[in-house]
């Protein structure tokens, strides 16, 4: 009987025991705002995956800050208790997983900041929060230099999916949205490939945000979207029917940047209204149709300048060829890089 009852304590205790040895896979992602100060946040992510040895790795992202899949150098995970570290950074993070949630804290040298982190899911819109975002919403961003428009619009696509995209006229662009999150009237719409966030409040009608990228102004540029699309301005180009002949058409060739080579394309048009137009298409970067705003052409000196970009070409008409100079703007004045582009 002794045995017996030794044999069902010891069931009892490891049974009492078996949820403590239960740990939460930590797989994917889990993100959170870091509070740098009483009016900035950062988000921060963290992406585990699973070892055969069945310990951890992960990489750090932050879109606020420009911070894509830096590895963390160790990650240690036990009953519960979290450390990672990320010497790139020079900082770790360590928390306690607690109601599904890592609470914790980020350090880095001479600072510690509160940081809760929880797994990833991706945004469920209502359907009254769909019906009111359909359609097209526009309003004007005003930044140091520049003024531009932005246009988001929301659908449901063939496959009854809610999607959405942010487009700049002026640049001839239009970007896919990722998460979309509107609810309690608060909203934020992420644009992934530009590293875009709008976000803000949905007030008599209109969205009243801070739009940042790369997490560049901290502070965000005020924007006001309005229900209602807007048309594609145009820039009719100023020259004479000798000088466009001379460039109509297409013309393309290669750019080289340390960032690697892209092809440029020229497209010298005369549109519907029977004016001369120009543009831009970068299409390894997905880009088609930026405006050409500007163009001269004089004594086999040819120039051209974007619309809604600080970009430029200047360069040298022979024949079927251009050679010239990609202008753009750097933080000690205009970089230059050689290009020739040929009529297609």
């Amino acid at each position: 009987m002794n045995r017996i009852l030794k044999i069902i304590l010891l069931l009892a205790t490891l049974a009492a025991a078996g949820p403590a040895f239960a740990q939460q896979d930590l797989s994917g992602q889990w993100q959170g705002k870091l509070a740098v100060d009483a009016k900035t946040t950062m988000t921060i992510q963290f992406t585990f995956s699973k070892k055969p040895d069945g310990t951890y790795a992960a990489v750090v992202d932050s879109p606020d800050a420009n911070i894509k899949s830096v590895p963390a150098s160790s990650v240690a995970y036990n009953a519960g208790a979290l450390k990672v570290d990320v010497a790139s950074l020079s900082g770790s993070f360590s928390g306690t997983l607690k109601d599904g949630k890592l609470d914790g804290h980020w350090t880095q040298p001479g600072q510690t900041l509160p940081l809760v982190l929880s797994a990833y899911q991706k945004p469920v819109l209502t359907k009254a929060a769909m019906d009111t975002l359909i359609g097209a919403w526009h309003g004007p961003l005003t930044a140091p230099g520049m003024s531009l428009t932005f246009v988001a619009r929301f659908k449901r696509n063939d496959k009854g999916e809610f999607t959405g995209s942010l487009s700049v006229p002026e640049q001839g662009v239009e970007l896919p949205m990722g998460d979309i999150e509107f609810a309690d009237n608060k909203f934020d719409f992420k644009i992934p490939a530009i590293k875009g966030e709008l976000s803000g409040d949905y007030v008599n009608g209109a969205f009243n945000g801070l739009y940042r990228q790369g997490g560049n102004p901290p502070a965000g540029v005020p924007v006001i979207l309005k229900k209602g699309d807007v048309a594609a301005p145009v820039f009719p180009l100023k020259l004479s029917a000798e000088s466009f002949a001379s460039i109509a058409g297409k013309w393309s060739g290669p750019l080289t940047t340390p960032q690697g080579t892209v092809t440029l394309v020229m497209r010298f048009e005369v549109n519907n209204g029977g004016q001369y137009v120009g543009f831009l298409d970068i299409p390894d970067r997905g880009m088609k149709g930026l405006p050409l705003g500007e163009a001269d052409l004089s004594a086999g000196k040819f120039t051209t300048k974007a619309s809604g970009a600080p970009v430029q070409f200047q360069g040298t008409l022979s024949g079927k060829t251009l050679v010239g100079q990609w202008m753009t703007p750097g933080p000690q004045g205009p970089n230059s890089t050689p290009l020739t582009l040929t009529r297609q």
